[in-house]
């Protein structure tokens, strides 16, 4: 009870606590346009509020009080000074334009973070948006993208060489060649996989519409078909499934913890699972259900307050 009663005073408190939020008496900011988003990172909707001159500015925390209030659903707000400075630090991480083409330069970056993404990957077409072909850029701020099969369609967020902020949007054509498994024979439905019934073939995996299954030979036993799989089908993820590691009547040892105690018993599985997921299974001697993850062992482990060892 004294133990419940702690946790409830220190949520109590907490959120006492941080109900206000406080702007520090110094901001930075990483480019030179004063933004809702130096203010609040995680905000959704970003307003610009001023532009540098020099690499800070000033204002009184009344007028940002006034910017925030009138433009965001946030009312209370406290600051630590009457004066609050907004400095200008160049992110590390902005890419600086070292190459007069715009559009080679943009395809250098976004090709450097596909490669991060996918080692294998090459571009094999990439166009800017016609009307920002003419932009001259001097950093970028960050770039989001998204890949549909072979095609990639994104938006880069530069400050052009006035210092502002703008959004280019480009289209690209991509392969990614890599080794996928392909069945040799045809699978029946329950089938465990092993490296004698399937063969490697490099295919550009960007081309295909579903994920093919992705695991090293000695793990293929793990697997088996969730469907017939035919003779010379790429072998998908959702064309198998991982072998449970219990089975629906199986009996396995269960531990549960509470309050420093370890309490041992035996229990019957209901479902089928794997390592890591949530099973229910049922006491043998008291018919109680009972629900936990599953461990290594296999073992279910149930913790409701104690100190698992």
């Amino acid at each position: 009870m004294k133990k419940i009663l702690l946790i409830i005073l220190i949520i109590v408190s907490y959120l006492y606590l941080f109900a206000e939020i406080t702007i520090p008496a110094t901001i930075a900011s990483n480019d030179k346009i004063f933004s809702l988003k130096d203010i609040f990172p995680n905000i959704k909707n970003d307003r610009t509020l001023a532009f540098f001159s020099t690499n800070s500015i000033t204002y009184e925390s009344s007028m940002i009080k006034n910017w925030i209030t009138s433009t965001t659903n946030i009312k209370d707000i406290s600051f630590e000074s009457t004066i609050i400075t907004i400095y200008y630090i160049k992110e590390k991480n902005n890419e600086i334009n070292t190459i007069n083409n715009t559009e080679k330069f943009l395809k250098t970056y976004f090709e450097k973070n596909l490669i991060k993404d996918s080692p294998n990957a090459t571009i094999n077409d990439f166009e800017l948006s016609k009307y920002m072909k003419d932009t001259i850029v001097s950093t970028i701020l960050n770039l989001d993208y998204r890949r549909s099969m072979n095609n990639i369609y994104g938006n880069f967020l530069v400050l052009d060489d006035l210092n502002l902020k703008k959004y280019i949007s480009f289209k690209a054509n991509v392969s990614c060649f890599d080794y996928v498994y392909i069945s040799k024979n045809n699978l029946k439905f329950k089938t465990p996989l092993n490296f004698n019934l399937v063969e490697k073939k490099k295919i550009d995996i960007y081309s295909l519409n579903m994920k093919p299954l992705i695991a090293k030979p000695e793990d293929l036993i793990k697997f088996q078909a969730n469907r017939t799989i035919r003779k010379g089908e790429i072998i998908f993820e959702n064309a198998v499934k991982k072998i449970p590691d219990v089975k629906a009547g199986q009996v396995i040892p269960v531990e549960v913890y509470f309050d420093g105690v370890k309490i041992l018993s035996w229990v019957k599985v209901l479902n089928e699972a794997i390592i890591g997921e949530i099973i229910m299974a049922r006491n043998e001697k008291t018919g109680i259900l009972i629900t936990g993850k599953l461990y290594p062992g296999p073992k279910l482990i149930i913790n409701i307050g104690g100190n698992q060892e």
